[in-house]
């Protein structure tokens, strides 16, 4: 496999079109509530960092987004437990941000006393009703306990007003769909013979809370997702009167391979469920209040990926706010990844997800960034379009039209030169650029032109009074003297199996004991001497009276395989029908046995041999690491399989996500080349100058200087 390096200033040159923004600061729509994200698990790390170390955390998380909306837990279910580290963590972000940053709380469960499992955990209950609320004779709102549920609400917030904390928004239930092991308790839309229904349990919270002092605004029914139209089942049951916005989460859309790592890779997935929402709920805020992608390891995808979700968010979806799963995490990348000290181990292999005190700050941080910093609670959606496919734009401006931010996501991958966007009596004072695989949240100069690079995200702000830029000349400058940007291109196709050049069809498993195994032919098809003959059903596999099942036939594609699936474009598979009647096949990607739709009716002509495309674009982050076939056919022919239009990213610079809490100069240190090669260690202090340039016997350029906190980027002048 080949990766050619380019130089940016050609790639752009090269790839860069032209394309223009319509601004109508007079086409106002909802109002912005806020941006943010949850500290919800893990505070202990926090509380286990040192003074200065928490004051860079927290610099960096509550200044450095300039977060409008934390959400948290209600964690007394416990009555007795210990919210010392919650309450420090939400007082750090308001001695920075004040009342700009809202609170918003939600219940993970309610009390175990109040579920017949009597457990808060879901892993309980032996059934759907143990993990719900408890039946209880006589109460006003139904049968369950929703009077206690709601008094306990009430009590809860009483004291977390007594340590400080009053909450701005609550939903009364993450999740309330969602059977998890953790903290949960499940409710129907309404209450059924053996589930407690979220309207009843709202009824009677709404009436607990009504006349408190402080009284926080409810929000819901905060679901798992909005495919499905599973945010309509809850919604429509409710009395919307008891609500002061809607809420739900994007765990699934209803559309594509319906996952958290592919949805965020296929942003596009959430337009039709977002604008179905907002057709019928758009009276109130509407709040997105949980999503991630899942993803143990940072991808650099997932910062356009998130980008791209809060534009269609808050254009077709009418979203008021954006609330990503975590803004400190011990492990799921995300915004912040907070490691204490002690390092985790999740294989119990000795990889440990962190070493040596330290946070991480990854890709989404940066598209968060993008929207939290410059746009302002109180704002208003404006219009913003363009003609331009690739560029996926949102507007926003203050109420009283003294500013505005355009928010620009170049999703393609070729660069775009952009004529700016002209807002009567306003200039530009500060223009913002991140690309997915160069440095992040970098000022650009503001001009009357701007290159948009393939995968990038870049802000434009906007002033009253402000004079027209002076610079008229479009670059790309998101790099500096030190950095050497790495431009990825397409490598070489990758060849998973090709049987002119192998015999072994051992990696074929059947997955269903009527289909015969896979076999090697040698006898000559249309000119080929080598494939696969692989049986399949021969009989109608949807047949209802069972006379016929669906048999899979599973082919391993190994390591490299794997690789290929997750970072290709598309199959070619050469085959054909083993009969003379066209084959119809699904093919799709499987983790272990599991099955993952790719795509259905793929040809395998019974006249020739065809080359027959599967796009891997819904693949994302699953892992595949075989792929399925199936049909009604007898059984097709494989002569070969290739995984084209791949990209490799290039290891000339190591990306690095970590940040350094405090000064490491007296740390062990290693010094490579842009290459990766190891050329010294030793102590940092030793390898640098008082100016920061390297004193080592080393030719003139740019090094890597690496420690347990980070990486820094050393010239040797």
């Amino acid at each position: 496999m080949k990766t050619r390096i380019l130089p940016v200033a050609l790639v752009s040159a090269i790839a860069a079109s032209a394309a223009t923004i319509t601004v109508d600061p007079s086409s106002a729509k909802q109002t912005v509530i806020g941006f943010g994200g949850g500290s919800v698990y893990y505070q202990n790390w926090i509380a286990q960092l040192s003074a200065s170390d928490k004051k860079d955390l927290f610099d960096t998380a509550f200044n450095g987004l300039n977060l409008s909306i934390l959400r948290i837990g209600n964690w007394l279910q416990d009555e007795s437990k210990d919210l010392t580290d919650d309450v420090a963590i939400i007082k750090a972000g308001k001695e920075r941000l004040g009342d700009r940053m809202k609170i918003e709380m939600s219940s993970w469960s309610a009390p175990g006393s109040l579920k017949p499992s009597g457990s808060v955990n879901g892993n309980a209950g032996s059934s759907k009703s143990d993990k719900s609320l408890k039946k209880a004779s006589g109460d006003k709102y139904g049968a369950y306990a929703y009077t206690d549920f709601a008094n306990w609400w009430k009590s809860s917030l009483q004291k977390y007003a007594s340590l400080g904390v009053t909450p701005d928004y609550i939903s009364l239930q993450n999740e309330p769909d969602m059977e998890a092991p953790y903290e949960e308790t499940l409710f129907e839309p309404s209450e059924t013979n053996e589930i407690a229904g979220y309207k009843q349990a709202l009824n009677a919270v709404y009436d607990a809370l009504n006349g408190m002092s402080n009284r926080p605004k409810i929000l819901g029914p905060e679901p798992l997702g909005i495919g499905y139209e599973n945010f309509q089942k809850y919604a429509s049951q409710l009395d919307a009167s008891k609500l002061d916005g809607y809420a739900y989460h994007l765990y699934h859309a209803g559309s594509g391979n319906d996952n958290s790592g592919n949805n965020y890779l296929n942003p596009e997935n959430f337009r039709e469920p977002m604008k179905a929402i907002a057709a019928s709920y758009n009276t109130k805020p509407i709040i997105m209040t949980e999503f991630c992608p899942m993803e143990d390891e940072p991808r650099e995808e997932d910062m356009v990926g998130l980008a791209h979700i809060m534009q269609i968010g808050f254009t077709e979806g009418y979203l008021s706010g954006y609330i990503a799963w975590e803004l400190f995490y011990g492990y799921h990348s995300q915004m912040v990844g907070v490691c204490p000290g002690s390092g985790w181990d999740l294989t119990g292999e000795g990889k440990y997800v962190c070493e040596g005190t330290e946070i991480k700050i990854f890709p989404e941080y940066h598209a968060m960034r993008h929207y939290s910093k410059f746009v302002n609670p109180g704002w208003k959606v404006i219009s913003a379009t363009t003609a331009e496919a690739n560029l996926k734009t949102v507007a926003f401006a203050s109420t009283t039209g003294d500013s505005a931010s355009v928010i620009i996501v170049n999703t393609g991958k070729t660069s775009v030169e952009l004529t700016n966007p002209t807002l009567a009596g306003m200039g530009i004072v500060t223009a913002v650029q991140s690309k997915e695989n160069g440095l992040k949240s970098k000022n650009i100069t503001a001009s009357s032109c701007t290159v948009l690079p393939a995968r990038s995200i870049t802000t434009l702000v906007y002033k009253k009074g402000a004079a027209a830029p002076a610079a008229t000349t479009c670059k790309d400058e998101t790099s500096d003297a030190s950095y050497e940007e790495p431009v990825i291109v397409p490598s070489e196709d990758i060849v998973i199996v090709d049987y002119s050049k192998t015999t072994d069809v051992t990696t074929w498993v059947a997955m269903n004991e009527k289909l015969s195994p896979v076999s090697y032919s040698t006898a000559a098809l249309d000119g080929v001497t080598g494939y696969a003959t692989v049986p399949l059903a021969g009989c109608d596999q949807a047949d209802t009276t069972g006379a016929c099942t669906y048999m899979d036939q599973l082919f391993n594609v190994g390591t490299e395989g794997a690789k290929a699936l997750k970072s290709c474009e598309k199959l070619v598979i050469t085959m054909r029908s083993t009969t003379s009647e066209n084959a119809y096949v699904n093919v799709g990607g499987a983790n272990n046995d599991k099955w993952i739709d790719y795509e259905y009716g793929k040809l395998a002509s019974g006249s020739k041999w065809s080359e027959t495309a599967v796009k891997l674009e819904k693949e994302g982050g699953n892992g595949s690491t075989a792929l399925h076939f199936n049909s009604n056919a007898e059984g097709i022919h494989i002569a070969k399989i290739v995984a084209t239009g791949c990209t490799t990213k290039s290891t000339a610079i190591e990306q690095s996500y970590k940040f350094k809490f405090s000064n490491d100069l007296s740390m062990p240190a290693k010094l490579f080349d842009m290459n990766g090669k190891f050329l010294w260690s030793g102590i940092k202090s030793q390898a640098l100058n008082s100016d920061g340039s390297l004193r080592l016997n080393v030719h003139q350029g740019v090094y890597l200087l690496k420690t347990k906190a980070g990486i820094t980027r050393a010239i040797k002048k």
